[in-house]
């Protein structure tokens, strides 16, 4: 399968060399302007290695990349935290998921599928499938928190609007309808406002 990282010392090398490679290109030039020819160029491999890493060439590069970025994402939200109370805790995984769209401006995209489509590859459904699965989890497990802190709205709402919230200011920067000062002032407002429907937020949470 395309999207998993290879056992292969060689071709595990490979494989992570043209996602590094695909990453910052994809953010610099956009999927479409990206040519395999730059992918071989930045990874420091052949045309050919690429083709059989991954069969479809760029499709199934955009695929494994997006499938990466949920992992980390994953990973990065589930770290074990210091908090103490689930107040707390619900307040760790917002400030998680802003530092994580923050620091990788291409996830939103990338997670979502944006510039690909099912029928130019199987890798593209297998993407999907395993994203919207990772995605769900980490939504079940910050729902749990906030059922643990006890909310005055029903805990799945609350957690999907404001999950909501931050992507649409998030997609607003990206397309730059607001400035980065302007998304600060959004995201901290989302932050803000779901924490005020805990229980028993202490201020300095909010």
């Amino acid at each position: 399968m395309v999207l998993d990282t290879p056992t292969d010392k060689r071709k595990r090398r490979t494989h992570t060399a043209v996602l590094d490679g695909a990453r910052s290109l994809f953010l610099r030039h956009g999927y479409r302007a990206t040519t395999i020819e730059m992918l071989a160029t930045a990874a420091d491999v052949a045309v050919s290695s690429i083709y059989a890493n991954f069969p479809a060439g760029k499709v199934d590069i955009y695929a494994a990349l997006a499938w990466r970025t949920a992992q980390s994402h994953a990973e990065q939200m589930t770290a074990p935290t210091d908090a103490v109370d689930s107040a707390h805790v619900v307040a760790e995984f917002l400030d998680r998921y802003i530092a994580f769209h923050r620091d990788d401006p291409l996830a939103l995209r990338l997670l979502a599928l944006t510039d690909v489509d099912k029928s130019e590859s199987a890798s593209v459904g297998e993407a999907k499938e395993k994203i919207d699965t990772a995605l769900g989890e980490l939504i079940d497990s910050v729902t749990r928190a906030v059922e643990d802190a006890g909310a005055d709205v029903l805990p799945r709402a609350l957690v999907l609007n404001a999950w909501a919230a931050m992507n649409g200011a998030v997609s607003l920067h990206q397309r730059r309808i607001v400035d980065r000062s302007m998304l600060d002032a959004m995201l901290a407002i989302t932050r803000a406002d779901m924490l005020r429907h805990l229980k028993g937020t202490p201020d300095e949470t909010r």
